[in-house]
């Protein structure tokens, strides 16, 4: 039963919307919504993250490596390559939680449905952030000069602000109690925060319009990653739990809803597998019939199944 539901969720096709310029928009290609209702165990989450997210998406050292060796012909190549990372690097905060910038004093410390990440901070990313930014200056424009520098602008902020590495991110987060339990954990860190910190409206994302549908669909991706980090990315740092003093602001990360928390609780503590009744067992096991059964004839034409994704 749960592999079939799974299934149902991995072959969903998500709604459509039409916007403002008469076009389809899929929000599901660059929303990364889940139906958690339907998730059992983390392994099964771990695989739909693994199809949507890392599967396609390359390593800072990876575009590092193209860089260097010219591998990228033109912008376009190299925009992709950063928003498939970007979105890697948060493929579980995309899909699990709304993030909330508060002051340390203010935080709630003992609820279990308020988490804060754990990061590894990000090996040579000096090096790989001039390496972006010089290989984008010398490429030609792949279509529209100005659309792929307003895209490149949006992320190339927040690869240059990154921090972390992405590559081993816990998928469940700790809990507060659990993060002031650790040490030498580290999370985001900002020295203030403003809460009116311009972020794009739902509708400045569905409406996005670019005469190209590959920059279009790249400006959006820019325009959701760029609401990801609602803050002064330039002052945050890592810091650890006993380097946070009363008036700091960490992110606290909260479930985007109730499917997501109770995800959180069945993976936190699975409850036991339930052990089947042997005479119930024993009547479900298939009996070879008395005598043959005659095919069915349904028709000469054969049904559709339709396994499309979003």
């Amino acid at each position: 039963m749960a592999g079939r539901r799974l299934a149902r969720e991995v072959n969903n096709v998500k709604p459509f919307v039409v916007n403002r310029h008469g076009r389809l928009v899929f929000p599901a290609n660059f929303l990364g919504e889940l139906d958690f209702s339907v998730l059992e165990t983390l392994d099964q989450f771990t695989a739909v993250i693994g199809r949507d997210f890392e599967a396609k998406a390359p390593t800072g050292t990876d575009i590092l490596a193209r860089v260097e060796s010219d591998g990228y012909p033109r912008r376009f190549e190299l925009l992709r390559d950063l928003g498939q990372h970007l979105y890697w690097a948060n493929r579980f905060s995309i899909t699990m939680f709304d993030r909330r910038p508060t002051r340390w004093r203010d935080l709630p410390k003992k609820r279990d449905d308020v988490y804060l990440p754990v990061l590894t901070p990000w090996e040579d990313s000096e090096r790989k952030v001039a390496a972006v930014e010089q290989a984008f200056a010398a490429l030609p424009p792949t279509w529209d000069a100005r659309a792929e520098e307003t895209i490149f602008g949006l992320r190339f902020d927040l690869f240059r602000t990154k921090l972390y590495h992405a590559t081993e991110l816990p998928p469940i987060k700790p809990t507060v109690a659990e993060f002031t339990d650790q040490p030498d954990a580290l999370t985001f860190v900002m020295p203030s925060y403003d809460p009116d910190y311009p972020v794009f409206t739902s509708e400045q994302i569905i409406d996005a319009s670019e005469d190209v549908p590959e920059l279009e669909a790249l400006m959006r991706w820019a325009m959701v990653l760029h609401n990801q980090y609602p803050w002064d990315r330039s002052a945050t740092e890592l810091r650890g739990p006993g380097e946070i003093g009363d008036d700091d602001f960490v992110v606290a990360f909260y479930p985007r809803n109730r499917d997501v928390q109770a995800f959180i609780e069945r993976v936190k503590s699975p409850r036991p597998a339930r052990r089947q009744d042997p005479l119930a067992r024993a009547t479900m096991e298939a009996v070879e019939p008395a005598s043959p059964i005659p095919a069915a004839t349904t028709g000469t034409r054969p049904a559709i199944v339709s396994t499309a994704s979003s």
